[in-house]
């Protein structure tokens, strides 16, 4: 009977080890089908299949859920976010991008993927002209490269479309310098990147050159790279391939040849996909209606100036409501780390004060047992235990006053009061002295422009709030970073910020 008893608990344990094996190998299985999807999807959105990417993202994120397998998620969310993206869906983009950003066990040993998702973060707030955010998240892809050693190719595109988008930042802000410096930065790279790995980037850079020389005015090189840009497309679809088409109808539009500049304009038109880069499309709409204007033909240049002005319109007001809402959660962000700093000096405070309460324990145990009768040590230290603790008090207090002036100060810039500055300065009474310290000879309304700056307005929202054109505040920055004597490459606004708070 007990040896029965012995077989069957034999084949029991070969039974459930079996189940176990069998369980391992299909969740290796599982874990393999999604990393072979995931380089699929990696295909897909390099060949522009927007589409596609959509649907095998989805797949990607339903996978890896239900096996719990936290690098397929990340990069689901990821490619959900750049689908997003190229629909110019900001919200979606960037609410998707925090997703793929949870998985921070995962993304601490694969820093070519957390590059990559910041680097997507900095293209969200660049479509969305917060160029402050944007260059934080772009520096941060740069950061995070620079620790890895050694880099893959994957990196090396990424970095390359870093200074890409950086060198289009500075278009936007019409800093052609510090956009050419990036260009050639991203240039640098490329060209140890073999071209099937890099076709997308390389296309896209000569686009950044084309667009810089068209803007210099040099015909000739602008038509070089634009042309150089489509041979590294060819038969691929790519919203960079459109830009170039779009850059060489602008071309000739420029050159007068209006027949070439059509010919190009369609052959932008022809190679959208529905709903895909309504950004690019708007702004093609409107170079086709002004190319009309110069021929004279005011029925069609109405027609397109209608077909621009109705997606402008929408993607405005989309792009002002997504830009509130990544705004209110960057906010939110701020404030909850702002409440875990309070929290952590809280936690800090209690710490001391408990050890300053043992300590000041032990000292009258020592005196008592001593029979000491030094009555004014135990005293001082008493006092040393009551400051220290109205010291942290203060210094939570103040914190929140600080806050409070600074909400306070950027309600006045916004209104255009005239009491800003003098609010400005009893908040910040350093600000003035340390600026005039660089340049005796700034006058009150360019330390007035500083301190705008200071506050984190950008050249838009200044030149709302100043009723100003914004060519105009785009000439103040130009003249403030040259009395400052600040290279292009940095970002003036957080310059401002280290150099003031500064001891």
């Amino acid at each position: 009977m007990d040896d029965k008893n012995s077989i069957c608990r034999f084949f029991l344990f070969l039974f459930l080890l079996g189940n176990i094996s069998l369980s391992a190998q299909n969740s290796n299985s599982q874990e393999y089908s999604i990393d072979q999807l995931i380089r699929h999807t990696n295909r897909l959105y390099m060949d522009g299949k927007t589409d596609e990417v959509l649907s095998s993202a989805k797949k990607i994120i339903s996978l890896s859920e239900h096996s719990k397998y936290d690098k397929g998620l990340s990069y689901g969310y990821y490619y959900l976010a750049s689908y997003f993206y190229d629909n110019a869906k900001f919200r979606e983009s960037v609410q998707n991008v925090k997703k793929a950003q949870q998985y921070t066990k995962y993304l601490a040993g694969d820093k070519t993927q957390s590059a990559r998702i910041s680097a997507l973060l900095g293209g969200n707030y660049l479509l969305l002209e917060l160029y402050t955010l944007s260059s934080k998240n772009y520096r941060e892809t740069i950061d995070i490269l620079q620790s890895k050693s050694p880099k893959n190719t994957t990196d090396s595109l990424t970095e390359s479309a870093t200074y890409s988008n950086m060198s289009y930042l500075f278009q936007n802000i019409n800093m052609p310098d510090s956009m050419y410096y990036y260009l050639k930065k991203e240039k640098s790279i490329l060209k140890k990147i073999k071209f099937k790995d890099a076709y997308v980037e390389k296309g896209c850079s000569c686009l950044g050159f084309g667009n810089y020389h068209l803007n210099e005015n040099k015909i000739d090189s602008a038509q070089y790279y634009y042309n150089r840009s489509l041979e590294f497309f060819n038969d691929k679809k790519h919203p960079c391939k459109i830009e170039s088409l779009i850059g060489l109808g602008n071309l000739y539009t420029h050159e007068k040849d209006y027949q070439k500049a059509h010919e190009y304009y369609n052959f932008a038109l022809n190679s959208f996909e529905e709903n895909n880069f309504p950004d690019i499309q708007g702004e093609l709409f409107k170079k086709i209606s002004e190319l009309y204007i110069s021929q004279g033909n005011a029925s069609e240049a109405k027609k397109y100036q209608d077909l621009y002005l109705k997606l402008h319109t929408e993607l405005d007001g989309r792009k002002k409501k997504e830009r509130d809402f990544v705004l209110n959660e960057v906010m939110k962000e701020e404030k909850a780390q702002h409440d875990k700093e309070v929290r952590e000096s809280q936690k800090l405070t209690l710490l001391i004060a408990s050890l300053l309460i043992l300590i000041t324990a032990f000292i009258i145990y020592l005196l008592k047992k001593s029979k000491s009768k030094n009555q004014k040590a135990l005293e001082i230290t008493k006092q040393l235990q009551t400051e220290k603790a109205v010291q942290e008090k203060e210094k939570v207090i103040l914190k929140l006053q600080v806050n409070e002036a600074f909400e306070d100060v950027r309600k006045l810039a916004k209104e255009n009061n005239s009491d800003f500055f003098t609010r400005f300065q009893e908040v910040y009474p350093h600000f003035t002295l340390k600026m005039l310290n660089i340049n005796p000879k700034f006058k009150v309304s360019e330390l007035t422009f500083a301190a705008y700056i200071y506050l984190g307005f950008n050249t838009k929202e200044i030149a709302e709030y100043t009723f100003k054109a914004v060519k105009t505040i785009e000439n103040n920055r130009y003249n403030l970073r040259k009395k400052l004597e600040i290279s292009p490459e940095k970002d003036l606004q957080i310059w401002l910020r280290n150099y003031i708070d500064s001891e």
